[in-house]
């Protein structure tokens, strides 16, 4: 089953550190516009963003759009 999770789901982003907290804004920003998103983390910093991969050309437009913001 896990192996069909990340056939749906291609990593957009991916933050460490003190930017770490960027990526709970992308996915309130995503949500906002109607795109589904999971947040993974690997060890204690590292945050990644996933999108589904139907959406990954919108997903790309709103992330640049939010980096202008930001």
């Amino acid at each position: 089953m896990a192996l069909l999770w990340w056939k749906r789901w291609i990593a957009i982003r991916t933050e460490g550190g003190s930017r770490a907290d960027l990526i709970d804004r992308i996915e309130a920003h995503f949500k906002a516009n109607g795109i589904k998103s999971k947040i993974t983390l690997e060890g204690n910093s590292l945050k990644r963003i996933h999108v589904l991969q139907k959406d990954e050309s919108l997903a790309r437009e709103l992330l640049a759009a939010f980096d202008a913001e930001h």
